[in-house]
C-alpha cells in the first residue's frame, strides 16, 4: 500500500547516538495522539490496550530492567517500527519505501497518529525531508557534552561523539549540499543551517543541556506538546519518567 508522504504526524529527529532522543521521543510518545516506535506497542495502542498509564507503566518497568542488567535497550524503542533501512531513503522512490514499509506505518497514519523517525547522518535527514515534506524536524544539539555525564547508555569511544560542531570547512560542505545534494557524511548539521536553506519543514531545536533540569526538561517537552498539537499533557508522569531514567544511567548533573 502506498504511503501518505503529505502525512503531517511525521516527527523526525536527528541526534548523535547517546544524546537522549530516545528518551524525547518516549516523552511525546506520552500522549494518546502518539504511538511508541515498536510495532508490539503500536498496535496495542490501535486496539485500545495501551492507555498512557500503561505507556508510562511500560516505560517504568523497561528503565528498572535495564537499570539492573546495566545494558541499556532504549526501552525496545530504538528501532523495527518501519521495517526499512534509513539508507532506502539515498536509493529508492516511493513505491520502494512504501512496499517495504511495515504494515503498522500505515495503520497509524489511518488513525491519525504521530509517529517518529530517528535520523543520525546528515545526508540521510536531507533526503527524507525530500519524501516527508510535512514532517516536523527536531535538530538536537550538545549531544556530546550530555553523553559524557551519563554512565548507562554512553558508547564510549564510537565516532558518533565527535565533536558536535564540525569545522568551518565541513560547515560550508554542509551547506552546500544542502542547497545542491552534493554528498556528504555527518550528523553535525544545525537548526540555523536548515533555517538558511530551502528547506519548507517545520524546525524545532532541543538543547540537551536542558536534561540537567528536571523543571526545564519538562517545561520544553510541554512547549513541544503545544507546537505539535499533543493532547494529555502529564508534568507529574513526564517527571517521574525523568527521574527513574536520569537514576538508571546515572546522569551527572
Amino acid at each position: 500500500m502506498q504511503l501518505n508522504f503529505d502525512y503531517d504526524k511525521v516527527i523526525l529527529t536527528k541526534y548523535l547516538s547517546g544524546g537522549g532522543g530516545v528518551f524525547l521521543c518516549a516523552c511525546l510518545g506520552l500522549s494518546d495522539d502518539a504511538v511508541f516506535k515498536q510495532k508490539n506497542l503500536a498496535q496495542m495502542q490501535l486496539d485500545g490496550k495501551l492507555p498512557i498509564e500503561k505507556k508510562l507503566k511500560y516505560l517504568l518497568l523497561s528503565t528498572k530492567q535495564q537499570s539492573e542488567k546495566k545494558i541499556w535497550e532504549d526501552w525496545g524503542l530504538k528501532g523495527g517500527f518501519w521495517n526499512i533501512n534509513l539508507t532506502d531513503y539515498l536509493q529508492c522512490g516511493k513505491e520502494d519505501i512504501s512496499r517495504k514499509s511495515a504494515p503498522i506505518v500505515n495503520k497509524c497514519m489511518d488513525n491519525n497518529k504521530f509517529i517518529f523517525q530517528t535520523v543520525h547522518d546528515d545526508r540521510i535527514l536531507i533526503s527524507m525531508l525530500r519524501y516527508w515534506k510535512n514532517s516536523k524536524v527536531i535538530i538536537f544539539k550538545n549531544e556530546q557534552k550530555f553523553s559524557s555525564k551519563r554512565t548507562l547508555g554512553f558508547q564510549g569511544r564510537s565516532s558518533v561523539h565527535g565533536n558536535t560542531r564540525a569545522p568551518l570547512s565541513r560547515r560550508r560542505r554542509v551547506k552546500n549540499s544542502i542547497k545542491f545534494g552534493t554528498p556528504f557524511s555527518s550528523c553535525s548539521i544545525t537548526k540555523l543551517q536548515l533555517d538558511q536553506s530551502q528547506i519548507n519543514n517545520k524546525l524545532y531545536e532541543w538543547d540537551c543541556d536542558w536534561y540537567f533540569s528536571k523543571d526545564k526538561t519538562i517545561s520544553e517537552i510541554e512547549k513541544l506538546y503545544d507546537s505539535f498539537g499533543l493532547s494529555g499533557f502529564n508534568a507529574e508522569m513526564i517527571s517521574e519518567f525523568y527521574e527513574a531514567w536520569t537514576n538508571a544511567i546515572k546522569l551527572y548533573k
